[in-house]
């Protein structure tokens, strides 16, 4: 922690000594609200300098960049230090020398002969594009090759003016750069090649003075956007007019548990209609047929854990998610639940609507309502159940003594309380105070050192990574604990796959999530799973994998005392959820139920959903394997039924640059 403390105090010294009167400023704007800055500056004709910092919740980058450019404006040099967004120390060097290319980060130490190749820095800040779009518009292809590997290539699309605060006029293009996989990337610049802002709907970056713009601005750039997701739908949903029939298949009923091998489930529409044995079920003419031998049939996978951006959709699909549950966005999230039910984009059915509170300040959450006291959490509480979200989401820097009032306003409406533990209070004390739903592991942990942590911050995770292996699991206070929840009925979203990756995934090493799928993923893929999510001092990886082995601990001690447990990821890869659990002693058979029979039973939706049978939603899964005797038989979703409407994930997988099993 010192080095970090250290390194970062060298690089405020270093901004404030070598900036010059030349440097241009930008804004991060999160809620409109300045959050972070991104500065740039130059030196001389070849050297150009970028920092970049903002505070999120306690987390943040405050990342230097310096580069330096040839003659021709090919980049020969750039060092990239300071703290990534989770504190730790930053060290990236890229170097041209002597006719070779030579990189170093936290996990490749490489060189190849070099031929004016870009380099796909790991840390580097936003602004940086500029010099890679110089670079771009001297190729007579608009192509770049990229080390590692891959290749780089842009599109200007639209062009615009905008006013500063002062009135003056400004010229800026948008600028699309894809071939890495995926959907392209888009910038904002001055039409002198300048960078001049990055644009999302939770944050973005723009030059100072034209923050008013944003709102102006991203809409025009969603519609570019838009194109990748719309012309994907249309590729890969194949609607059927008259019928669907699976046959020769194990069916799987969460009911229960069990299976049922050699089955036939007719779909009609965009409900199963008939589920039975195949020597029995008659399929009807013009029926698709699809041959389910040796394949397994389950409903679609239940993510419980989302935050739902339009980019989600397709890959969680692919993935076997069919049903989703938002844990906190904004209202721009409504309008893409309506997008997805109409087919134009892909995605989940978006069932369950969060509506999100915390208190306004430093540690503030990036969406959903701000609140300064409790009269307005109230009042926000009458709006969100009036749009129609089932649930009600706190956050870490809600007032312990709003928390019972918030709760009981929204019992009153017959929605459920959840989300983090807030700074200073307990588990235990915010279940009293009339939570229903405790979210994330860690915040149970939290629960036994006390109501005096500030977990607004980072403390929230290095607090449980540094001594979360001291608590006892058998002792007295947790099956106490664990007695309370079980009393009154306390459900859990650990998210325990987030934990793994933050204390055990070391940079160099296929990250654990990533594993099972490594010779699907295109380099640049691949690079990003190798890079690290430890988020500490690596002195410290002992305790923190120590730790992770308790929660696993824990985790399965709550499914032993009939704790629900629901499956959620936060952004994480739902199958990889499920085989952490599967890791932590629980059966495949129980863990397949996280996914699917508990949240609609938890939600009174089992009348649509949860089981394949007779007039349910046909939200359905094919796997190649079983399950429920290998888990990791979930990765190889041949098929994703989602209200009768077939997905092909290996098609998906394609547009984004992967490779699939089959």
């Amino acid at each position: 922690m010192k080095q970090i403390l250290l390194s970062l105090l060298l690089v405020t010294v270093f901004i404030s000594s070598a900036q010059n009167v030349d440097t241009v400023r930008h804004n991060v704007v999160r809620l409109g609200k300045i959050v972070g800055k991104h500065l740039s500056w130059k030196k001389g004709n070849n050297d150009y300098y970028y920092y970049f910092e903002f505070n999120d919740r306690g987390r943040g980058p405050a990342v230097t960049s310096h580069s330096k450019t040839d003659s021709k404006g090919n980049i020969i040099f750039q060092e990239i230090t300071g703290i990534d967004y989770f504190k730790t120390k930053v060290e990236e060097k890229f170097e041209v020398k002597a006719g070779k290319a030579s990189w170093k980060n936290k996990f490749e130490n490489e060189s190849v002969p070099y031929k004016g190749q870009l380099y796909s820095n790991i840390n580097g800040n936003p602004g940086e594009i500029e010099l890679s779009l110089q670079v771009l518009k001297k190729s007579a292809s608009k192509k770049v090759n990229i080390l590692p590997s891959g290749t780089l290539n842009y599109t200007v699309v639209k062009e615009e003016t905008v006013k500063d605060e002062k009135n003056n006029s400004l010229t800026i293009q948008l600028i699309s750069f894809s071939g890495l996989g995926g959907p392209p990337n888009y910038y904002w610049f001055i039409k002198d090649g300048h960078y001049f802002g990055s644009l999302s709907d939770w944050t973005s970056i723009i030059q100072e003075g034209y923050e008013k713009n944003i709102d102006i601005l991203l809409p025009i750039q969603k519609k570019f956007e838009d194109g990748f997701y719309t012309n994907l739908a249309k590729a890969v949903t194949e609607k059927n007019n008259t019928g669907i029939a699976i046959k020769n298949v194990t069916v799987f009923n969460p009911a229960e548990g069990s299976t049922f091998v050699n089955g036939t489930v007719l779909i009609k529409d965009n409900i199963i209609e008939k589920v039975g044995n195949s020597t029995y079920v008659k399929i009807p003419a013009g029926y698709k047929v699809i041959n389910g031998t040796n394949k397994f049939l389950m409903p679609g996978l239940w993510e419980m854990h989302g935050h739902f951006f339009m980019g989600d959709g397709p890959v969680m699909l692919a993935q076997g998610v069919t049903n989703l549950r938002d844990m906190g966005n904004g209202d721009e999230l409504w309008n893409v639940k309506k997008r997805v039910e109409a087919d134009s984009i892909l995605g989940p059915e978006i069932n369950i609507i969060s509506g999100f509170i915390d208190k306004a300040g430093e540690f503030a959450a990036p969406t959903g309502a701000l609140i300064n006291s409790l009269e307005e959490g109230l009042k926000y509480i009458d709006d969100y159940h009036k749009k129609g979200c089932q649930q009600i989401k706190l956050y870490s820097s809600i007032n312990p003594e709003w928390v019972k009032p918030l709760a009981a306003k929204a019992h009153s409406y017959g929605m459920r309380v959840c989300g983090h533990i807030p700074a200073f209070m307990t588990a235990s004390q915010a279940i009293d105070a009339g939570y229903d739903e405790i979210t994330h592991l860690n915040m149970l942990m939290l629960n036994f050192f006390g109501d005096t942590v500030d977990t607004r911050n980072m403390t929230r995770f290095r607090l449980v990574g540094k001594k979360g292996n001291t608590i006892d699991v058998n002792s007295e206070a947790v099956k106490e604990f664990i007695q309370k929840m079980k009393d009154k009925n306390i459900s859990v979203d650990p998210t325990i796959s987030i934990f793994e990756n933050m204390f055990t995934d070391m940079p160099g090493k296929m990250a654990k999530a990533y594993s099972p799928i490594a010779k699907y993923l295109p380099s640049e893929a691949k690079r990003r799973a190798l890079s690290g999510g430890f988020i500490d001092d690596e002195s410290f990886a002992v305790q923190y994998s120590k730790s992770y082995e308790t929660m696993k601990k824990l985790l399965k001690a709550l499914y032993d005392n009939g704790i629900t447990i629901l499956s959620g990821t936060d952004g994480g890869i739902l199958q990889h959820e499920l085989e952490v659990y599967s890791e932590c002693g629980i059966p495949n058979y129980d863990v397949l139920r996280m996914a699917t029979y508990f949240p609609a039973q938890q939600y009174g939706l089992l009348d649509k959903y949860g089981t394949v049978a007779e007039g349910k939603i046909a939200n359905l899964i094919l796997i190649d394997g079983d399950p429920k005797k290998n888990i990791k038989d979930i990765r190889k979703i041949y098929l994703t039924i989602k209200e009768g409407k077939i997905y092909s994930p290996k098609k998906i997988y394609a547009a984004y640059g992967w490779k699939y099993y089959y």
